[in-house]
């Protein structure tokens, strides 16, 4: 069996590797001066792997020999960021370069178009479970509290569930590419863009 041939990626411009690690940085809400490169690779979107990482490393030693950018190691992680002569060159270019969707803004739309596909079922899901609530009270002593702690718990997901797609749909703002996108929800609100957790896979 012929050896399947990688296909070639686009090549990265030293402009637009140094416009993903401001933009990296600038969306980082911690507020740090450098950004691991793993995150620098999501800007660009390159897959975090290996073989982008081989593919990085000389450009990126390129540029912290041309002074612009500075690389440190923390924590196991590779870090790079900017100095004062890789911004006032990147400020120079800024109009011309070119990025991929910036990860904030890939999952804000991605969690909205989750959300008006699962939102009819999640109002269902509650449906069933207010009329299996309306049954049991109207059998009153006949329902154990076995049933009404199992059917407290389904009401209690059922109900986050269906506020989590609301949110998700009609509440979150689309993210700005010169700020980071940060939820500061009440404290009993604090998992409502975590889309992955409607599958339970997650603490919802």
């Amino acid at each position: 069996m012929p050896k399947k041939e990688r296909t070639p990626e686009p090549p990265i411009s030293d402009n637009q590797l140094l416009a993903a690690i401001e933009r990296a940085i600038r969306h980082d809400s911690r507020g740090r001066d450098a950004e691991s490169l793993s995150t620098i690779k999501e800007h660009l979107g390159l897959p975090h792997n290996g073989w982008t990482t081989i593919r990085l490393r000389p450009q990126l030693e390129a540029l912290e020999a041309a002074g612009l950018i500075e690389q440190s190691r923390r924590d196991t992680r590779d870090l790079c960021g900017l100095t004062t002569k890789g911004r006032h060159r990147l400020d120079a270019v800024r109009a011309e370069i070119t990025l991929p969707e910036a990860p904030q803004h890939r999952h804000w739309r991605e969690a909205r178009s989750a959300a008006g596909e699962r939102i009819a079922g999640f109002r269902g899901d509650l449906r069933g479970a207010l009329d299996e609530a309306l049954a049991l009270i109207e059998a009153d002593h006949e329902a154990d509290s076995a049933a009404w702690f199992e059917l407290g718990e389904r009401l209690y997901r059922s109900g986050r569930l269906l506020a989590s797609a609301i949110h998700c749909l009609r509440e979150w703002p689309e993210p700005h590419d010169d700020q980071a996108d940060v939820d500061n929800p009440p404290h009993k609100q604090r998992d409502r863009r975590n889309t992955r957790g409607w599958d339970g896979r997650f603490t919802f």
